[in-house]
């Protein structure tokens, strides 16, 4: 597709289409360009060239054009277009003369094209808004077609459902005696501890009051004894379509021991007759499986506070590869993390009292070294919203600096009871409960009460805006009050990686050996040893820091290991750089596979086959074994993050599945806004115009496993229907902007008189799932019924991509440089209709 800065020229392009090739090319060339510029005639001709470039991609529009595609053969080769694509490839053949990069391109582009459809429909979407100065008429939500709703299944993080003993479907005739008055019922499910009840007509009655059963249904069968009836206690009353249905719990005494007994006995020997209850298993192996896919990817940093002696003591953090980052850059020179200087009593105390449901703050931070020592300056929205002068001296001088950051900051309460792995299947035969909490870890984290997460929502463009605040140089020594002084003595606080699959391929081994790198382009060699290897890669060390980046091919030789091995050449062993650690000295290199089999790779493999009893694998053994596993339930309790899982069905993908914390956050709200269901939020919203199929799933497309998330940020505007007062949501991503300008003005205009929520969508490439984790789950569900196993586990197998939705709401006022009495009116606004979708739907 032509750049945008020679789209002005289209005309002589299309042109020159028909003379790519032939003599007079340079000549009829010169006389349309002859009134340009010297660089423009060089760049029109460098397209020229590269548009009439043979091509060889296959053309497969299936799925991306509004058309009927099938298949149409040329040169040997079968693609597969519509109609009008087919008319456009034809057309371009007698133009370029051949099947070039342009007609491909051309043909890629055609007006049906969902993508090219997208772009326009955003590009007038964007512009009416800026048009009408962030306002929304009833003329223009007419303009815009009703979506139909999209309401999504969600997903509980944390709330595993306990089953002491098994549930069977078993229907029979009882007796309820309620305040003296006996009517019929019949039981829907039975269990030891308890039954269901479906009701033919409702009874008035509450939760907590106790009944008795009369079970005579069994009593014409077998013979109880119990003419008293059997106890029980109102757990819960529900009504679905025509019938009442209530949900009881048995009450222990000694008297129904004997029956306690005779129905272990008679679900025991009914189990194949009868289906067992499978559905609160099910939906805790959901539960597990997609907070698997879920927790390895957290974007946050959650640290964990232990409350001694009245005073917030930081004493873990729970890492992945996704978060160290934050890990890193919150140590000083000594590599101690310093989280108890940035969460100071004084700041936990101010986010606690906030009226909200989530807990939160922004913090803007930078570092500054003097003399080998690294200081850390840090301070949250609400400390600089005191002062206007502080606020731009602060943002504007430390966003200047390499080392400026931005946090999205979440404090969550916690308890050291929400750290044991719940019982989510009856425990019988080779299924056994999860082990208890070890004695150490119970006294590490009894103390926690706080868990305070940090994601870094930094930007390029962001920062560009915040260097925009005027900094008085007079005045730089103000910002000394946001400065953190150095502790004598500094609590520890231990870093604890998330336990999980481990994806590896293959074992890698420690072993040090020498090691020398170089690259293609580059005569000098670099010294270093290995730390660890396996066949297909090695983790490289050198002496002095390195320039490399992910994706340079490195040159290897192995002076010590070529001692050993005449049958290889180890010298010259291309292998590609997968990441470079924070202090430049650390690399992981995968070995680049060519025509030939990789030299490197034979050899490390036959050198493991015959010493892999000497080696040593290089595993870490956790500190305090189990202890990951706590935080992690610790943290799925508390956090109130949204989850959205990406799904792959075939060739295309799909948006279906949501999950939520504890409480859910402001985007669960909001897309409840039009069921005014917590349990049906409406995806259609926030998946108009094909962005699954034209960004995520293109993105996801490109993605590794390992490779960092892809960022989005999402706008969702909230205006008052004139004639219904009631709200109307209209949302935009980033991408939809044609500038950083663009988007500036579009977000001052609905701060005036709108409520404006912003979220930055983190988009993740997931790896298969741990069917360790949720073993336990899948033998009993295939125990009894095999075909619900698998299709569950088929679901999970399905997830591709995991998107982390994090609400950036207070950031972009201040980004984009909203005076201060504006911000404050609009996050009244913003609170007020917070307030007004948390109440009950009369």
């Amino acid at each position: 597709m032509t750049a945008a800065d020679l789209q002005e020229y289209v005309g002589v392009i299309d042109r020159m289409k028909s003379s790519l090739n032939s003599a007079d090319f340079d000549q009829v060339f010169s006389l349309l360009t002859s009134d340009l510029p010297k660089s423009k005639q060089f760049l029109l001709k460098m397209e020229l060239k590269r548009m009439a470039q043979p091509c060889s991609y296959f053309i497969d529009l299936r799925g991306h054009v509004d058309g009927d595609v099938k298949p149409y053969d040329y040169m040997g080769k079968t693609h597969y277009m519509d109609d009008n694509a087919i008319k456009v490839f034809e057309a371009g053949l007698k133009q370029y003369g051949s099947y070039t990069l342009g007609l491909y391109e051309e043909v890629l582009n055609t007006e049906n094209n969902f993508r090219v459809m997208h772009r326009k429909q955003t590009e007038d979407r964007v512009r009416n808004a800026l048009q009408n100065d962030g306002t929304f008429t009833n003329q223009q939500a007419e303009a815009e077609p009703e979506l139909p709703p999209q309401y999504a299944r969600v997903i509980h993080f944390g709330q595993y459902t306990s089953r002491r003993d098994e549930r069977m479907h078993f229907s029979i005739d009882v007796e309820v005696e309620l305040d003296g008055k006996r009517f019929q019922a019949s039981t829907s499910d039975l269990s030891v501890s308890g039954c269901k009840l479906k009701l033919q007509q409702a009874a008035k009655t509450d939760a907590g009051k106790l009944v008795k059963l009369h079970f005579t249904g069994l009593e014409q069968e077998f013979m109880l004894g119990l003419e008293q009836g059997v106890a029980y206690k109102i757990v819960e009353v529900s009504q679905q379509g025509a019938n009442q249905y209530l949900r009881l719990q048995r009450q222990q005494n000694e008297n129904e021991q004997q029956f306690a007994e005779f129905l272990q006995k008679f679900i025991n020997g009914n189990k194949r007759r009868y289906k067992v209850n499978l559905d609160n298993v099910s939906q805790s192996l959901l539960s597990k499986g997609y907070e698997q896919f879920y927790v390895p990817r957290i974007n946050a940093l959650p640290v964990f506070i232990a409350v001694r002696n009245g005073q917030p003591i930081p004493i873990c953090a729970l890492t992945t590869d996704y978060n160290k980052a934050i890990w890193q850059y919150f140590l000083d020179e000594q590599h101690q993390a310093v989280f108890i200087s940035i969460c100071h009593a004084r700041r936990l105390k101010h986010l606690l009292q906030q009226n909200s449901v989530e807990k939160s703050t922004i913090l803007y931070s930078f570092t500054h070294a003097v003399k080998g020592k690294l200081f850390f300056y840090s301070a949250t929205h609400e400390e600089l919203d005191a002062s206007e002068q502080l606020k731009a001296l602060f943002l504007g001088f430390g966003a200047s600096k390499p080392s400026w950051r931005v946090f999205q900051l979440n404090l969550q309460r916690s308890s050291a009871a929400q750290a044991e792995t719940p019982l989510t299947v009856p425990v019988q035969g080779n299924i056994k409960p999860p082990p208890p909490l070890s004695s150490l870890v119970k006294q590490f984290i009894q103390d926690v009460r706080y868990i305070v997460s940090f994601t870094d929502i930094t930007g390029n463009e962001s920062t560009f805006w915040y260097q925009s605040y005027p900094v008085d140089q007079q005045q730089l020594k103000l910002l000394a009050q946001f400065g953190h002084k150095k502790l004598t003595n500094t609590p520890p606080c231990e870093a604890v990686a998330v336990q999980y699959v481990n994806l590896r391929s293959e074992s890698r081994y420690l072993y040090k050996t020498a090691v020398t790198v170089k690259t293609s382009a580059d005569s000098t060699e670099l010294s270093g040893h290995s730390r660890d290897f396996s066949s297909k890669g090695l983790q490289l060390e050198t002496t002095l820091p390195v320039r490399f980046s992910k994706g340079d091919i490195l040159l290897l030789n192995l002076p010590e290991m070529q001692k050993i091995s005449s049958k290889y050449q180890l010298s010259a062993l291309p292998y590609e750089v997968m990441a470079v650690s924070k202090s430049r000295t650390i690399m992981n290199l995968r070995a680049v596979e060519g025509d030939q089999p990789h030299v490197g790779r034979l050899f490390f493999q036959q050198l493991i086959q015959n010493n892999r009893a000497k080696l040593t694998q290089a595993e870490e053994s956790p500190k305090y074994p189990g202890l990951s596993t706590a935080l992690r339930n610790l943290y799925m309790n508390a956090q109130s993050h949204f989850a959205l899982y990406v799904h792959r069905k075939g060739i295309r993908y799909e948006i279906n599945t949501l999950a939520k914390g504890s409480a859910g956050n402001s985007l669960h709200q909001l897309l409840a806004i039009q069921s005014k269901d917590e349990q049906q939020l409406d995806l259609s919203l926030i998946l108009q115009n094909n962005a699954i199929s034209l960004h995520f799933a293109q993105q996801l497309k490109q993605m590794k496993r390992f490779d960092s998330p892809k960022a989005f940020e999402l706008y969702v505007v909230i205006s008052r229907n004139a004639e219904t007062e009631q709200p109307e949501l209209h949302c935009h991503y980033d991408y939809e902007f044609m500038s950083e300008q663009a988007k500036q003005q579009y977000v001052l205009s609905a701060l005036q008189t709108n409520v404006l929520f912003c979220y930055k969508l983190l988009l993740s490439r997931t790896g298969r799932p741990d069917t360790d984790f949720i073993a336990p789950e899948l033998s009993y569900i295939s125990a009894y019924a095999i075909h619900k196993a698998k299709q569950l586990e088929e679901e999970l197998w399905s997830v591709a991509g995991v998107i982390d939705a994090i609400d950036i709401s207070a950031e972009i006022p201040w980004r984009f440089g909203a005076q201060a009495e504006l911000s404050q009116q609009h996050y009244a606004r913003q609170q007020a209709l917070l307030a007004q979708l948390k109440q009950p739907v009369s």
